[in-house]
């Protein structure tokens, strides 16, 4: 099969890398320092799983910033950043087939309506990546925990494609599973990415030190119980021990940071509108109240223009 990495970065790098050492042929789509040094000496990916390996371009594999050197493609794994989707849909439409699929591997519960808008809803499947990743220097992606990747089909109805997709995954390594609701599956991602991520913005804490500390315990807890009333009245009952299983602090959780602080320390855009924005804009379609999501929204958003006007911020 033929994939095309949509973004190259840590979730990205991670599969894409996979798939490629695999023997599979996949174009990846980066940009910057990142593809520069993938081009001059591949990809390295370090796995806590896997072990450490190298996938250099060939003919099979390609690293480019330009979409339109990609081609047609069996699968597209989109892996950019929810603030990036509605720019690079557009670009996804020369890579289609008739039967070729696009699979949004981010974060948040808008990706797939707007991937759809631009390219079909008979392309698009949705996805959930339970990950640890990220990248650590140019051309290298460190995976550090987890690693499961649910696919499913908007409709909620198991399909061929989606096995088939499944089944190539888990002969490369991949965690890969079809998910049996894909709704059900994205919201119960975002009742974790919408306490954790913003929250750590807003404390600089890891996960383990969050979930250690009993008023930050206290507040996760709301800010998922919140997410847990809008997913109800959009017809999804999520299951109380799946918020039971996100509070435990586990050891390997201590010191793990999220993707959203990581950005922030960087200097990079964060993902605050693709989830507690998204949350908080089904919520007031609902008129249901979050005042926990909408309290850490506006502080990370502060926090987020002060970064970007201080002094030496580039």
């Amino acid at each position: 099969m033929k994939f095309v990495i949509f973004g190259a970065g840590g979730v990205g790098g991670f599969y894409g890398g996979m798939l490629a050492r695999c023997g599979h042929e996949v174009v990846f789509i980066a940009r910057g320092e990142h593809l520069r040094a993938m081009k001059d000496k591949g990809l390295t990916v370090k796995s806590f799983k896997h072990g450490e390996f190298n996938v250099k371009g060939n003919e099979k594999v390609k690293f480019t910033d330009n979409p339109k050197e990609a081609g047609k493609a069996d699968v597209v794994l989109v892996c950019v950043k929810s603030y990036d989707t509605e720019k690079v849909a557009p670009l996804i439409k020369p890579m289609l087939r008739e039967d070729t699929v696009v699979v949004s591997v981010q974060n948040g519960i808008e990706n797939e309506e707007i991937l759809a808008k631009y390219l079909g809803k008979e392309h698009v499947l949705g996805a959930t990546a339970f990950v640890g990743t990220y990248v650590s220097e140019p051309g290298v992606v460190v995976h550090e925990a987890a690693g499961l990747l649910e696919i499913g089909e908007l409709s909620g109805e198991p399909s061929q494609r989606v096995e088939t997709l499944v089944e190539e995954m888990k002969k490369c390594g991949i965690e890969a599973r079809a998910s049996k609701d894909i709704n059900y599956t994205l919201w119960k991602k975002l009742v974790w990415n919408v306490a954790f991520n913003p929250y750590s913005v807003i404390t600089r804490a890891t996960v383990g030190e969050m979930l250690s500390f009993p008023e930050t315990y206290k507040i996760l807890k709301n800010l998922m119980l919140e997410c847990y009333r809008v997913a109800e009245a959009y017809g999804v009952k999520l299951k109380l021990r799946t918020m039971e299983n996100y509070l435990k602090s586990t050891p390997d959780l201590m010191n793990y940071k999220t993707s959203m602080l990581l950005d922030f320390e960087k200097g990079k855009p964060i993902e605050i509108e693709g989830i507690t924005g998204a949350l908080i804009r089904k919520a007031e379609k609902k008129g249901i109240p979050v005042p926990y999501n909408r309290c850490v929204y506006g502080t990370v958003k502060l926090l987020d223009e002060k970064r970007k006007s201080s002094k030496g911020e580039k």
